[in-house]
């Protein structure tokens, strides 16, 4: 199994955002956008501000999708996705830890090479996630902790004989890390933020080779159908990277979605590697208790 190259681009320009970010640290942070900065930049350690950050984010872009299952050919298209995560200070752990959700929905219509046949492919995810945070100089925050997910889908062929369809069922426990700077440029706020989540550990459904769908709901005959799975047999990444600015009073994040899931199972390959661009915004809610 391989990581798509796209995956790996924007990683220089990440890196030089950075760089260039720690040379311009001010003294002034950016209006919070995370439930830590606003404890570090608008509340002290005693008294923290509860506040919950929403971001909402849109994606488009392409999607490369293989499923041995139902071909032996890849599948190329167009990738949409809707994504909210939220984020506060958790009632424990002193101020340090944060706790995020995530929900994600992701739809791509693929075709194969030759044209003459497509395939409709959905994802379903929803995850929690406990980090522990640590900020080494001002307006910089590092996080890193574990995150549950559970995810669903399925993919439609429209050449597939008896078994026209694929279904997916996984849950994992992963590695999430967080990085992002707050920074002036220009007189103006901007936050870069990049998140990366890796499943370590879990287990999914997965069809035998040759088995139908038949056999294992009417006829009962079940093989192997629940499969751990782990970075040697399915390695995924989830890799997030936004840029944060106000504009018009709003705040507006755009970025770059890379969502790359691999299994090989049961002598099946799967893969779908989607990379999109994002675009969405951030609002904070003061909690009432």
């Amino acid at each position: 199994m391989r990581l798509p190259r796209p995956v790996c681009q924007p990683l220089c320009v990440l890196l030089a955002l950075l760089t260039v970010a720690v040379g311009r640290a001010q003294s002034v942070c950016m209006p919070a956008t995370t439930a830590v900065d606003s404890m570090a930049c608008c509340g002290t350690a005693d008294a923290p501000t509860r506040l919950t950050t929403h971001t909402w984010l849109y994606g488009a872009g392409h999607t490369n999708i293989l499923d041995t299952y139902l071909s032996d050919f890849e599948y190329t298209g167009p990738s949409f996705s809707l994504m909210h995560t939220s984020e506060r200070l958790a009632r424990w752990g002193k101020g340090r830890v944060t706790v995020q959700g995530l929900y994600m929905a992701t739809v791509n219509y693929a075709e194969s090479a030759t044209d003459d046949n497509h395939e409709w492919d959905a994802q379903f995810t929803l995850g929690v996630a406990w980090h522990r945070n640590w900020h080494p100089v001002r307006g910089l925050r590092l996080a890193a902790g574990g995150m549950a997910e559970l995810g669903g889908g399925f993919t439609y062929s429209s050449n597939g004989g008896n078994n026209p369809a694929q279904g997916r069922l996984s849950a994992d426990l992963a590695f999430s890390g967080i990085a992002e700077y707050a920074f002036r440029l220009w007189n103006r706020p901007f936050q870069v933020r990049t998140q990366l989540d890796v499943p370590l550990f879990g287990a999914m459904f997965s069809p035998n080779y040759g088995q139908s769908y038949y056999e294992i709901y009417y006829l009962k005959n079940t093989d192997h159908n629940v499969v751990v799975t782990h970075p040697f047999n399915a390695p995924s990444v989830r890799w997030l990277t936004t840029c944060s600015f106000k504009l018009l009073g709003a705040t507006l994040s755009v970025g770059y979605l890379a969502d790359v899931r691999q299994s090989h199972v049961n002598n099946l390959k799967r893969h779908t590697w989607n990379n999109q661009f994002v675009i969405g915004y951030v609002r904070r809610l003061k909690l009432l208790r």
